[in-house]
């Protein structure tokens, strides 16, 4: 889940780049690097670490050009090194490359070109792919390209850019994200159009098996074979993010976005199209995701069953590749992603696809895989989301299920008038409700102050709050690295219990009215072993707990408050990583596009 970015244009190339490095860096930032074309060769700057770190290094000795590629590496083959760092550059500096993706033949093919005398440099996947272009170059590099693509396998999305043609760049995609856009006398590639956003005014993105050519002047489109194809160009969207304040994290300012974005959300709900596809009668309903989506899938699985006595199917997009498919023309699957482009997602839709089922997609990427790939989408409105960890899209994505959960009761007559204006109206206020909860920050803080030295924290919810409970688990682990775990409250006496003792700490979420004696049971007997306890409940129910600390929410509906949960709970693994002394925007091991199985 690398980020690439290529720009052949008017400006000096390399500015251009790093400013799209940076806003790709979310996507990994193990390694970085630029390649140039100076008017004579190719000019290449790479380091490990930071972006940053290549910065310094392009300070000290700065190069130019018109055109060139740029990369931010997350590391899936070879250590975090220099060597192993993108572009990668064939022998004498013919061509360099960046990618994306994983090449899973790269043993077969490595072992081809060193038969043919060539010396790899690197422990990567990638390095293969430049010297496997120049291999097959005799004089075009289109040809060239063409021929190299069709025995690599496995998923890539590359930037090429050759001394033989200075300022022409080509990209090529196949199951990896890859957007050309075009400006004012410039065209840029990129992972992602919000990199490219103030470069260009309208953009496209490549399907399959497509190589995208991009000099100073025009865009010309091929399949793999070389064949030319047609070119549509959307225009390019606003980023609704707010501007952080002077030293905020993304996270934190992304966490106080959320009102406004489920505001957005609720005005723009788009259900025009959703009535046919809804309308129809399916045997199964299946929602697919993977982390934080795939627990927004679990919020609306909830929601289906409570509200409407309709049973839906939750899968781990990477379990359901693995399994029998029982999918079928009567199935509707419902597909939840941030950026669209989450690989086993993808795979798992197209198994779905093929064996005939109706696919509905809740995105926030207008232009992203999956939107194409479905036959009808929910877009959010979050705007850019670029830290590490989902916060305001998850709660989008919660948000826009449940408007959807009352678009199909509605179709089908399962839920009173009375009762959905009641739902909508609560739906309605969520937004005022969370900016409540972004006014206590400070007590959470004191919270996550108290906890950041616990030998584990589990947390513990029924029903719904089990939900939000497995995602708050998520967030602490990957923000933080405590150990952490969810489980179901009435789990914990069938060994879980044998874990609580002083220093550890147990969150119970507890905010069903109807739940109120079990939660406190169970905030008694982890207490009664000496574990620590912070209970997340509604005002309404504050009283009944008696825990170390208590952290009140506005009063809503049982399952609705699932979705205002997740605000202090997210807040919680921030303040907790930043006790920790963390980096809470790029935490170790993790990207934000997860591109590769």
């Amino acid at each position: 889940m690398c980020g690439i970015i290529g720009y052949v244009g008017k400006e000096d190339a390399v500015p251009v780049l790093l400013r799209g490095l940076k806003s790709l860096e979310y996507r990994g930032y193990d390694s970085s690097g630029i390649a140039v074309h100076n008017g004579a060769n190719l000019s290449v700057t790479k380091r490990a670490g930071r972006l940053a770190n290549l910065e310094n290094a392009l300070a000290e000795r700065p190069i130019h050009g018109h055109c060139g590629i740029g990369h931010t590496r997350w590391a899936t083959h070879g250590l975090a090194t220099d060597t192993n760092a993108h572009p990668f550059v064939s022998s004498y500096g013919k061509f360099a490359v960046v990618h994306n993706g994983i090449i899973s033949n790269y043993l077969a093919i490595a072992a081809f070109l060193r038969e043919r005398g060539v010396s790899l440099l690197s422990d990567t996947d990638s390095e293969v792919v430049a010297h496997l272009i120049d291999y097959y170059y005799t004089g075009d590099v289109l040809a060239a390209l063409c021929r190299a693509v069709s025995e690599i396998r496995g998923s890539f999305a590359l930037g090429v850019i050759s001394v033989f043609e200075p300022n022409t760049l080509y990209g090529v995609r196949k199951n990896s994200p890859l957007i050309v856009g075009k400006g004012d006398k410039s065209f840029s590639l990129c992972s992602d159009v919000s990199a490219i956003s103030d470069l260009c005014d309208e953009y496209c993105p490549l399907e399959n098996d497509e190589i995208v050519k991009v000099d100073s002047s025009d865009i010309t489109l091929y399949d793999f074979s070389g064949e030319e194809r047609p070119l549509s160009f959307l225009p390019t969207e606003d980023d609704h993010a707010q501007e952080r304040k002077l030293g905020e994290d993304r996270m934190l300012a992304e966490i106080r976005e959320t009102p406004l974005c489920l505001l957005s959300d609720y005005e723009s709900f788009s259900d025009e199209d959703l009535g046919e596809i809804l309308g129809r009668e399916y045997r199964d309903i299946l929602i697919l995701g993977c982390g934080s989506a795939y627990h927004a899938g679990l919020i609306f699985q909830a929601a289906m069953r409570e509200w409407l006595g309709i049973h839906v199917r939750g899968e781990i997009a990477s379990e359901y590749l693995i399994r029998r498919d029982d999918a079928d023309a009567h199935t509707l699957v419902i597909a939840v992603s941030q950026s669209g482009e989450t690989a086993d997602t993808l795979l798992a839709i197209n198994k779905a696809k093929r064996a005939g089922a109706t696919v509905l997609s809740v995105c926030n990427v207008r232009a992203s895989s999956l939107v194409r790939l479905s036959d009808c989408a929910i877009i959010t409105k979050c705007g850019r989301e670029c830290a590490v960890a989902a916060t305001k899209s998850y709660v989008s994505q919660a948000y826009d299920l449940l408007l959807l959960c009352l678009k199909y009761a509605e179709i089908w007559g399962k839920m009173s008038n009375k009762e959905s204006c009641a739902l909508r109206e609560e739906l309605a206020a969520l937004p005022d409700k969370i900016s409540e909860i972004l006014r206590e920050e400070s007590y959470i803080s004191l919270v996550a102050e108290r906890a950041k030295d616990a030998d584990a924290i589990f947390y513990l919810g029924r029903n719904a709050d089990y939900c939000a409970a497995r995602e708050a688990s998520l967030k602490l682990k990957e923000v933080s690295y405590l150990f952490s775990e969810a489980y179901p409250s009435g789990e914990l006496k069938h060994g879980t219990l044998a874990l609580m003792d002083r220093g550890i700490y147990g969150v119970i979420v507890a905010t069903d009215p109807s739940l109120v004696e079990k939660n406190a049971s169970t905030l008694a007997e982890i207490t009664c072993r000496g574990a620590s306890s912070v209970v997340v409940t509604l005002r309404s129910l504050a009283s009944e707990f008696r825990a170390d600390y208590v952290i009140a929410l506005p009063d809503t509906r049982p399952l609705l408050s699932s979705l205002i949960s997740a605000v202090p709970l997210q807040l919680f693994a921030y303040f907790v990583a930043k006790a920790r002394g963390c980096d809470v925007d790029k935490p170790r091991n993790l990207a934000k596009s997860v591109t590769v199985e």
